[in-house]
């Protein structure tokens, strides 16, 4: 494969996520950091494994957004939380993370559910044309085959060729930017991306990230976090 060729393959669209610095709206519509406003009736905070209350994480608008990938296609609003209790169970986090999909902004009610330990913020969206895989992040097993070549024949160098930036920020679609060698189910589908986000005063672990997975045909999500 000639180096064209892996990039056409490997490029994904994504959208990014700018924290803060313009005025917020506070409409529907417009995603945050750090709290959820915009509930549906009858939504309550969800609880975790040990029965308490989560914290709201994100509120991603995906609705609007000009990509999402093709698992969330329809719903309008991922309201996303963690239990306060999370990083005492990275070995296994089912049942401390929570997402609450809603598939129409017809009778969202306002609220104002804030995480205590993170400065909420708005999130302006950036669609981009060209997100990449970390080199020890998810690539198909033929492409990093064809991609050692061209290395090995000193031909390419991944991270100045084609791997050329590193969107490891919120973020819809796209890869995971992983920081430590990862992969997972591909019966899963990646969603989305939180990351440590020192304007928000979110740090998670030591300047982590969450990732999102989703398997629409289970109706179930999969949760992965790694940090420095």
């Amino acid at each position: 494969m000639t180096i064209e060729e892996i990039k056409k393959v490997l490029k994904r669209k994504a959208v990014i996520f700018q924290t803060g610095g313009f005025k917020p709206a506070n409409e529907i519509g417009e995603s945050w950091i750090g709290c959820v406003k915009w509930k549906q009736k009858d939504d309550e905070i969800p609880k975790d494994k040990d029965g308490e209350d989560m914290f709201p994480l994100a509120s991603i608008f995906t609705g609007g957004l000009e990509y999402v990938p093709e698992g969330i296609k329809g719903i309008e609003l991922c309201n996303i939380f963690i239990s306060k209790n999370i990083f005492d169970h990275l070995l296994d986090m089912e049942g401390y993370y929570h997402v609450t999909m809603i598939n129409s902004t017809e009778g969202l009610e306002s609220c104002l559910w804030e995480n205590p330990n993170v400065k909420s913020f708005p999130l302006k969206p950036e669609l981009i044309e060209d997100d990449y895989p970390q080199w020890d992040g998810g690539m198909d097993p033929s492409i990093e085959d064809a991609v050692i070549e061209l290395e090995n024949n000193g031909e390419i160098d991944y991270y100045e060729d084609i791997h050329t930036e590193d969107y490891s920020m919120h973020k819809v679609g796209g890869y995971p930017a992983y920081i430590q060698p990862g992969d997972w189910n591909k019966e899963f589908e990646f969603i989305m991306q939180i990351s440590s986000d020192e304007k928000a005063d979110l740090n998670i672990v030591d300047n982590g990230s969450f990732y999102f997975f989703y398997n629409k045909q289970l109706d179930k999500w999969e949760l992965q976090c790694d940090f420095f």
